[in-house]
């Protein structure tokens, strides 16, 4: 209403990140992408930004879709991703530890479906640590069946997969854990551990991996300079936040591609099918997803990188 708005907003960061986004879905062909950074311990965005994007000079030329902002307003499965939650979740309520082990057979059959790990291989006697450095769906299966399916529902509530982060932007949606609700089958419970058949927000996904990142508590992002970071609640205890962390810093070192010289980063993939719109199964298309933090035990900045159909 003719007011000025401050933002938290970093303008080198901002046009840095539309700059890398643009790149990556040109050099992928992707369809979308969208990044998003961010302050793990205040809430604070330092960046956000989705491709395409308009010109608002000439917004008439552009496909009104492209007015939505996919950070807030979109839902997708988030994929493999997920797998630190459920790490998370099973730490915090002590029904593992980073060295638990279990023996791997490659898949996994509940309700005569059957869940493979994504590279079809099987790794025998692993720890939940090999499990997160590998991804492996078996794994993140066998730590949700550790922590029981009612304990793996209330850790998502705790998490806020269930509510709006109440980001001050306008229209923006809440993902879904209804399979989760209305079919309480073990293998929902299963898929939804690697992060398949339920859907969040990109938005979402940053705030909730912001709280392992942060000792274990849920900041309430927020983009006005006026406002002040808030605290939503404790997730998970901050001795259960450590060990995620080693875990993620054990997954970067490992796979080599996000290593940082000198600095300890902490990291995870995702890797979703896009579902059929039908309602039927899933296509052959992905949305590509990364969420990586550093310095890894006293964070700075949380990053969240997704590439549509690349």
């Amino acid at each position: 209403h003719g007011k000025d708005v401050s933002l938290t907003i970093d303008a080198n960061i901002q046009t840095a990140a539309e700059d890398i986004l643009s790149a990556l879905v040109k050099q992928y062909r992707g369809v979308a992408g969208t990044v998003i950074v961010a302050e793990p311990d205040t809430g604070k965005i330092l960046a956000m930004a989705s491709y395409p994007s308009f010109n608002p000079n000439d917004y008439e030329e552009t496909d009104i879709g492209t007015f939505l902002n996919p950070a807030v307003q979109s839902v997708y499965e988030p994929g493999s991703i997920f797998k630190v939650i459920t790490m998370a979740s099973a730490l915090d309520a002590d029904k593992i530890k980073p060295d638990t082990t279990y023996t791997d057979t490659g898949e996994l059959t509940l309700n005569g479906h059957t869940i493979r790990n994504w590279d079809l291989k099987a790794y025998g006697t692993i720890t939940m640590t090999n499990v997160i450095e590998k991804s492996l769906n078996t794994g993140a299966a066998f730590a949700e069946r550790q922590l029981g399916h009612d304990n793996f529902y209330q850790y998502l509530k705790k998490f806020g997969f269930t509510e709006n982060t109440e980001v001050d932007l306008p229209g923006e949606v809440t993902g879904s854990l209804l399979p989760l609700e209305v079919d309480t089958r073990d293998i929902n419970f299963a898929t939804a551990s690697f992060g398949q058949g339920i859907s969040v927000t990109p938005v979402r996904l940053i705030s909730a991996i912001s709280a392992i990142a942060n000792g274990g508590y849920l900041m309430r992002p927020y983009i006005n300079a006026d406002n002040k970071p808030q605290r939503v609640r404790r997730v998970i205890s901050d001795d259960a936040s450590r060990q995620t962390i080693d875990m993620m810093v054990s997954a970067v070192d490992k796979a080599q591609i996000a290593r940082i010289k000198d600095y300890n980063v902490a990291g995870k993939t995702g890797t979703a099918q896009v579902p059929k719109l039908n309602g039927g199964g899933y296509t052959d298309e992905v949305i590509n997803t990364y969420v990586g933090f550093a310095p890894a035990y006293d964070p700075r900045f949380i990053i969240l990188v997704r590439l549509d159909k690349p």
